[in-house]
């Protein structure tokens, strides 16, 4: 197996050492880089595993840093990391498609954890690709599960460990999905169409592979929507209680990269639903079969 390439970038010298140091000590070949601009000369030479960058350089900071890389490599693996917290650093790191973010100072098992993390997120993408390929090939294409973006990060074990938590039940057609079998409870759709409903507005609609309630993780009070069945439907739902008890017991970085997948669901989750409100407010009629495709 080759020897995994890292790339850190940061314009304080001690650590750069220190992270160089560290990681290859750990097996890994890593280069170094002052900023963004050191880093993309770097990378115009050879291609990296997984970058780990600093939010403020000079010249070319951290933000800008990721843009760029993701125009060159759209599969990169990057860490983000800074000394200056806040949730506006978090949020646009996200939205630069960053893997994980670490505020300073960073603990080496903080840190170790995080690249082999992204590193999995790595062979993942390479095996993602590697069957769309293959897909393209064939002429029958077996049927592939949605990608369930609350769990994006999480290695094999750690989906089922996750899963397992969940509780599976069946509603048919026109049926009512509660949300108050536990205050905070969230649901991932397993098959089938799910309307949400706002007063008596439909909003939204839920396919294969959605979340809802995820945002009763951080405000269990959050749930305004009634949900009811489009057809035959399977969910699996999660307890607010065993939510809080899986990650109780699990590792910090694990809590970080499902917290940032959570936000990124409701992002998207939001933006839609904006939308179809816009066209309620317009008295635009609005048909559910359309909603359930």
């Amino acid at each position: 197996m080759s020897t995994k390439r890292l790339l850190v970038v940061d314009d304080e010298q001690n650590i750069r050492d220190i992270f160089q140091t560290f990681l290859q000590e750990m097996g890994y070949s890593v280069a170094t880089a002052i900023d963004g601009l050191d880093a993309l000369e770097k990378v115009a030479i050879e291609k990296f595993d997984l970058y780990i960058v600093d939010i403020y350089m000079p010249r070319m900071g951290g933000l800008e840093l990721i843009s760029r890389l993701k125009e060159i490599q759209p599969n990169a693996v990057i860490i983000v990391t800074t000394g200056y917290s806040g949730l506006d650093v978090d949020f646009r790191s996200i939205r630069q498609s960053a893997f994980m973010y670490l505020p300073k100072p960073i603990q080496p098992d903080e840190l170790i954890r995080a690249v082999d993390a992204g590193l999995a997120q790595t062979r993942t993408s390479v095996a993602e690709v590697t069957l769309s390929e293959e897909k393209q090939e064939s002429t029958e294409e077996p049927d592939k599960k949605p990608e369930l973006l609350l769990l994006r990060g999480f290695n094999t074990e750690q989906v089922y460990n996750f899963k397992s938590i969940g509780t599976l039940k069946e509603y048919k057609s026109g049926m009512p999905i509660p949300m108050d079998k536990e205050e905070g409870c969230m649901v991932v759709i397993e098959s089938g169409f799910v309307n949400v409903y706002y007063n008596t507005d439909l909003v939204d609609s839920l396919k294969e592979g959605d979340v809802w309630g995820e945002e009763t993780f951080i405000n269990p009070q959050a749930v305004f929507t009634t949900l009811r069945a489009h057809g035959d439907v399977v969910v699996r739902y999660f307890p607010r209680r065993k939510l809080i008890d899986y990650f109780t017991y699990n590792d910090k970085a694990l809590t970080d990269r499902y917290t940032i997948n959570l936000i990124q669901c409701m992002q998207v989750k939001w933006k839609r639903s904006i939308v179809r409100l816009s066209l309620i407010g317009r008295n635009t009629p609005i048909d559910e079969d359309v909603f359930a495709r």
